[in-house]
């Protein structure tokens, strides 16, 4: 294929595919997290993500608070995007679906731990500019990090008010991501894979 309809291809397909990740990553961790579903921005992600995640929620149904339609939209999306991005680099033909399955899986855990990891830096900074604020985004982000957070915090014994459970979280997400990126490397896994 020509080389500037490749990058054309390439331009158009990759922030396509990364939004609905996101949307769709984001609208599974407000879920697994408990963000009330009257929120309106989780609201408006349930009816954005609807069109791919539910059509696979009536083959997977949500157990509690884990949607395994979502988590399964997201490997698909992302096994979708691997095959459309060897398609236009002409070279379907070495599609592995096996492969494309382990970069996805690699894939969606980064990109996962990559929105923990900038919703606790939104908590901290709204925690500095707009303490006391009741916007449901504040609130979204809030109800987002609060999962992961209180636990550490009740594993840290107090420290006269300061809060280090992000510091412990921020490396622990840090140790994560170096990980999957070996992992990624050990796998051959290319670049264009969204989330790593």
């Amino acid at each position: 294929m020509n080389s500037a309809l490749t990058d054309i291809g390439m331009t158009i397909l990759q922030p396509l595919f990364s939004l609905a990740m996101l949307l769709i990553a984001v609208r599974f961790l407000a879920q697994l997290c408990g963000v009330s579903g009257y929120n309106p921005i989780s609201m408006a992600l349930r009816r954005i993500t609807d069109v791919i995640v539910s059509p696979l929620s009536r083959l997977l149904p949500s157990r509690k608070r884990f949607s395994p339609a979502a988590l399964f939209a997201l490997l698909l999306l992302q096994v979708i995007f691997v095959a459309v991005m060897f398609g236009l680099i002409g070279q379907l033909s070495a599609f592995n679906l096996l492969q494309a399955l382990i970069w996805s899986v690699l894939g969606t855990a980064g990109l996962v731990i990559s929105i923990i990891f900038y919703s606790v830096i939104g908590m901290i900074v709204i925690s500095f500019l707009a303490p006391q604020s009741s916007h449901p985004a504040v609130e979204f982000i809030w109800q987002l990090t609060e999962p992961v957070m209180a636990p550490l915090r009740q594993i840290l014994p107090p420290m006269g008010g300061l809060d280090f459970s992000p510091i412990i979280l921020f490396i622990t997400l840090n140790v994560m991501r170096v990980s999957l990126g070996h992992m990624a490397v050990a796998v051959g896994m290319p670049r264009f894979v969204i989330g790593i």
